[in-house]
């Protein structure tokens, strides 16, 4: 398995929906999801057999047509298992394993996002919630169940937030580190995210990085151990604004200081803006291109969302029913990642599954990749709650497009979709 890839390798992204979301006026910082809350009663799958949107075709033409090659697949928790250290829940996962195998039948990277915020029902993992050993759990079941996938990721949690010590928080990802690989998933590779959202642009400043650096795979190294970071371009960064106001290239400085300085790698698993905002077809790009500039230390990026958000969706990235993309996928994120590195695969890429454990760089991009188990990842929620679809980070929608079922509840503006980009992507200040 490669050892590392270029920035663009994992540009498309599909996410899952997660309860991420609550009913929110626009603009208005989400409180319920934001607490790691999700009722999972009124979740529908993003895929056609569970009545959803279509994510297996959405994530096929990203791949296929775009050249994209990585998909991030949000799902909450409580989706997943009915109590903090308890089994999987065979018919959830039954569903949210159907969305990973249809991102593994692309050949992409498929991220598992379980997008909680580092909380249950309101309470931090291991600082006053359940405890690190049962978040492990969930993790060891995941690990066990994908360890001869290398193409599927390991997205330990999306944005933790004021979480009252890190230096506590990166000892809950040294457990489930171990979790997973105890679990006999040695080549996957696993996304630490920090605290205050794991913004890029405080990722230092938080002492996130500093604290995060000190986690170690089993064998004491850190190759596969990507710090994960989100950015939106919006006035307060939230990912609640179709405009953009600037690309925001001077808040990775210190990142890209600390990443050389350090040897390490990061992924910029949410980004994203209107879709056909002049600010953001200006700024998006802007910041893609400072990724591609420093690929040595950036693995990609992921744009939110798609899956199931409809074109009302402020940061729909969901292609139309003809799979037209919108400006902001065409223009940035597959003109940027196909100019990094690679061109689009030809239209019969990703047509049959790969095989778990191969270990050959996939053929979807031009970008350098991580061979890796079959999984989806990108802006599309699994699990979708009714007629909604995550948006943001790991929720709904082609690109991006995947991930776990969210309740409907959770969803902006009854909308979802799948998250995609090149690499992991991340809503973070808010998704």
């Amino acid at each position: 398995m490669a050892e590392s890839i270029s920035l663009v390798s994992i540009l498309a992204v599909l996410q899952t929906y997660g309860c991420l979301w609550s009913p929110w006026p626009l603009g208005k910082i989400l409180t319920k999801t934001f607490q790691g809350r999700c009722d999972i009663s009124k979740v529908v799958a993003p895929l056609h057999e569970y009545k959803g949107k279509d994510g297996a075709a959405q994530m096929k033409h990203f791949a296929n047509d775009d050249g994209l090659n990585a998909f991030r697949l949000p799902v909450g928790w409580q989706f997943l298992v009915d109590a903090p250290g308890a089994p999987l829940n065979a018919g959830n996962m039954k569903q949210y394993d159907a969305l990973v195998q249809a991102c593994l039948a692309t050949g992409s990277l498929c991220i598992i996002d379980i997008h909680n915020y580092a909380r249950w029902d309101g309470l931090i993992i291991g600082q006053g919630g359940p405890t690190d050993e049962q978040f492990a759990n969930l993790w060891s079941q995941l690990a066990t169940q994908y360890a001869k996938s290398p193409k599927v990721a390991m997205g330990i949690v999306n944005e933790p937030h004021e979480v009252p010590s890190i230096t506590q928080w990166a000892q809950t990802c040294q457990t489930v580190v171990d979790a997973i690989r105890k679990a006999g998933a040695t080549e996957n590779y696993i996304m630490l995210p920090g605290n205050g959202y794991t913004s890029a642009s405080s990722f230092v400043s938080s002492g996130s990085a500093a604290a995060l650096a000190r986690v170690k795979d089993s064998d004491g190294s850190t190759d596969k151990l990507i710090f994960e970071v989100h950015k939106y371009l919006d006035s307060d960064n939230s990912g609640t604004h179709p405009e953009c106001v600037s690309s925001y290239v001077d808040a990775f400085e210190d990142l890209t200081k600390f990443l050389k300085d350090n040897n390490r790698k990061a992924l910029l698993a949410e980004v994203g803006g209107g879709p056909n905002e002049s600010s953001c077809l200006k700024n998006v790009c802007e910041l893609l291109s400072y990724l591609n500039d420093n690929s040595a230390v950036y693995m990609g990026y992921l744009g939110w969302g798609a899956g199931s958000f409809d074109a009302t969706y402020e940061l729909s990235l969901t292609p139309d029913d003809n799979m037209k993309d919108v400006p902001l996928m065409t223009e940035c994120f597959v003109k940027l990642f196909s100019g990094s590195g690679g061109s689009p695969p030809s239209s019969g890429s990703g047509d049959s599954p790969p095989t778990n454990g191969d270990s050959s760089p996939p053929s979807s991009s031009g970008g350098a990749m991580p061979p890796a188990p079959s999984q989806y990842h990108g802006s599309a929620p699994y699990p979708v709650p009714s007629g909604n679809s995550t948006a943001g980070a790991g929720a709904g929608g082609v690109t991006g497009t995947g991930g776990m079922p969210m309740p409907t509840e959770s969803l902006p503006g009854g909308q979802g979709g799948y998250q995609s980009g090149s690499g992991p992507g991340s809503g973070s200040e808010g998704s």
